[in-house]
């Protein structure tokens, strides 16, 4: 006997109203909890961001319940509004998990 796959759910996303409701679902079902940093990363992050030098970076970040990686470069940092610019936005410091220079 084989396997209908995905065949199986089609009918629930076959109208637009349930694709969507449906979609998500799956979204919040997956969301994690914010990890805690420790004390070395934070002071690794910190180092990384006092001697940043037009160099692309990995920054690994926490938004809505998910993580996303970000390979780009730092324009600035603004410790006054408490965020990093990058070239194509910025993140807040609350919501960087970790550094790397790559």
């Amino acid at each position: 006997m084989s396997d209908r796959g995905m065949k199986k759910w089609a009918p629930y996303s076959s109208l637009i109203e349930q694709s969507t409701i449906l979609e998500q679902m799956f979204y919040e079902k997956n969301k994690t909890t914010k990890p805690s940093i420790s004390r070395e990363r934070a002071s690794k992050i910190n180092a990384i961001f006092s001697n940043y030098a037009n160099q692309d970076v990995l920054i690994k970040y926490f938004y809505d319940g998910y993580i996303y990686e970000l390979l780009t470069k730092i324009k600035r940092i603004d410790p006054l509004n408490k965020k990093v610019i990058l070239e194509d936005g910025f993140i807040p410091f609350s919501e960087i998990i970790d550094v790397n220079i790559a």
